[in-house]
Order: C-alpha cells, then sequence, then structure tokens
C-alpha cells in the first residue's frame, strides 16, 4: 500500500491526517521515493501545489518553512488563494510616516487630475490653430502657425452688447487639470514593508574568546562611532485580489501617486466612500466663495506659507 492525497493539497499547508488516503498497489510497483506510511506525512508541509489522488514521495514535503523556501519564495505561502501580492512605491506622506507594518490591513486612495482632450487627436484642448493655404487643385495645402513659437490657442468668439463689440478670446494659460480624489481599494493586507532579501541571511561564525595578554591594557569601548544608517523603506508590497492588482498596475503605469490609510485592527466593515472634488469641499464643509470686493488687505498674498518661527526645530538635511 502507498500513500496518496485524498483531497487537492495546497503548497505550504501542514498536512493533516483528513488529508490523506491509503491504496493498495502490487509491492513491484511501489517505487523507494514513495511514502507507505502515513505517520511519515503527518504534520510536515506541502512543497507544491498537491492534486488530488497524486501518489506522495519525499519530494512533496517539507519539514519546516525554511526547508519549504529553498523549492520556492516563503512569501508566496501568506497569500491567500484567490489573491495576489503586488508591489507599489510609497513615501514617508504615502505609507502613514512609516507606521506600517506586515499583517496591517490598509485602504488605498488616489487622485486622478482630469483634462479634457481632443478625440480624435488624444492631445490636450484647446488645439492649437494655424493658417491653411491651398496652392494647388490636389488639395495640398501651405500651413503657417499663427504664433511663430507653438502656435495659438483655439479660442471663442465673444460679443460685447455694451460695446457693440465682438472679441476673440483665447485661453491666458494651459489647461487646468481638475482633481478627483476616491479611496480604491477598501481593504489590502500588508505583505511586507521594503524589498525582500536577495539572499538567506547566514549565521555569522561567533569568534572564540581572546585571552587577555598579561599586562596588555584592557580593550575600550569605541567612542563616537555612529550608528549604522536605515534607510526608510521606499516600497511595500500588499495582498489584494487580481481584479485590483490590474487596477494598481494602471495607476502605476500613469503615474498616478497611490496613498495608504492605515486600518485598525480587526476593522473588516465595508465603507463606500464619495468621490472627493473642489465642489464636494465646497459644498460639504460649507465654504463660502468670496464676493468680488473694491477694497483689500496689504500686503497682496498669492499662496499660503507655512510662518517660519524662532522655536522652530532646525533639522540637518
Amino acid at each position: 500500500s502507498v500513500v496518496i492525497s485524498a483531497q487537492p493539497i495546497r503548497r505550504g499547508t501542514r498536512i493533516e491526517e483528513g488529508m490523506l488516503a491509503v491504496v493498495d498497489v502490487p509491492a513491484d510497483s511501489v517505487i523507494q521515493s514513495q511514502i507507505v506510511d502515513p505517520k511519515e506525512v503527518l504534520g510536515k508541509l506541502a512543497a507544491r501545489d498537491i492534486p488530488q489522488g497524486i501518489f506522495l514521495t519525499q519530494g512533496d514535503l517539507a519539514d519546516s518553512p525554511t526547508a519549504l523556501g529553498e523549492a520556492g519564495s516563503t512569501a508566496a505561502l501568506g497569500i491567500p488563494p484567490g489573491y495576489v501580492a503586488i508591489s507599489i512605491p510609497i513615501s514617508r506622506l504615502t505609507s502613514v510616516a512609516y507606521a506600517i507594518r506586515p499583517g496591517d490591513h490598509v485602504a488605498i486612495l488616489a487622485t486622478l487630475p482630469i483634462i479634457d482632450v481632443n478625440q480624435d487627436f488624444q492631445s490636450r484642448l484647446p488645439d492649437i490653430i494655424e493658417s491653411a493655404t491651398q496652392f494647388s487643385g490636389e488639395g495640398q495645402y501651405s500651413l503657417t502657425p499663427l504664433v511663430e513659437t507653438s502656435g495659438a490657442y483655439l479660442g471663442k468668439v465673444v460679443n460685447d452688447e455694451e460695446l457693440g463689440a465682438s472679441f476673440y478670446v483665447a485661453p491666458s494659460e494651459p489647461q487646468r487639470p481638475r482633481l478627483t480624489t476616491q479611496m480604491l481599494i477598501e481593504d489590502a493586507l500588508v505583505l511586507y514593508v521594503g524589498t525582500f532579501p536577495l539572499t538567506k541571511a547566514q549565521p555569522e561564525a561567533t569568534p572564540a574568546p581572546e585571552q587577555p595578554v598579561q599586562g596588555a591594557p584592557s580593550p575600550q569601548q569605541p567612542v563616537g562611532e555612529q550608528p549604522m544608517e536605515v534607510k526608510p523603506p521606499d516600497v511595500i508590497t500588499l495582498i489584494v485580489s487580481p481584479q485590483d492588482a490590474v487596477a494598481l498596475k494602471y495607476l502605476m503605469d500613469r503615474q498616478i501617486v497611490l496613498t495608504l490609510a492605515l486600518r485598525a485592527p480587526g476593522d473588516t466593515e465595508t465603507v463606500k466612500t464619495e468621490a472627493v472634488t473642489l465642489s464636494y469641499i465646497i459644498d460639504q464643509y460649507r465654504f463660502v466663495i468670496p464676493a468680488k470686493l473694491p477694497y483689500d488687505i496689504e500686503p497682496r498674498i498669492d499662496r499660503i506659507e507655512m510662518p517660519v518661527l524662532p522655536n522652530d526645530a532646525q533639522l540637518a538635511p
């Protein structure tokens, strides 16, 4: 008799008695690597994905997660069935000031800068206009830019009833993107923070203690040694659904900044958020658009800047 798998067993699963079955086979058909005693299998880890009804061999088993890692990535053992792991870039502001650790649950937020484009050219509006002069009867034209550098923006004609005149109005600057922010993924599991080690850590040999030489001065502790610099992580690996992984890939290719929000332990509540735009901020938080007045405050302020105070800590660059 030999031992077979009574059900599909996922790689990294600790094998229990209910996962096994014993079948009778001719003695001359049993090979040396096949397992004949179920006790040799119980408590061990599946070294690969084992389909149902497979004759188990020693190569299908691993004694420990360390041994299992020799046959593949130990990181894959933390991914539930039906999910995938994907890495995204992070910074101090997008990772809750580096507070996130493996095993945490996070939400992923993204902001999209939306612009209007010419549907045919797929270029940003407004279009640039040029003067076209036909110089042959075969539909050939000579193009002359209305502005020598980059052309003039396409505007529109505005009729002023008070002056009784018409004006051609063109944009004074390129189109401003319209921002919309939304929670892209509500719950993603953190698999790892930082870059996975490329090699396994090797135990360092402990040197034998040196015998002190009689009359020699005792060794002194080095003074003023600088501790090793710990570089902050710049990447994080998340466990998400395959469809969410595709969405994250698209946003990264479009150079969209992804921001993580840390969830409380055990919080599994599903919350549907509303997309936030400028109009949402103004309406929801009761901002008032200032009226245009015939007076103002001096000096003129075009940008809000944080004041620098005398007691502010001076951080080294």
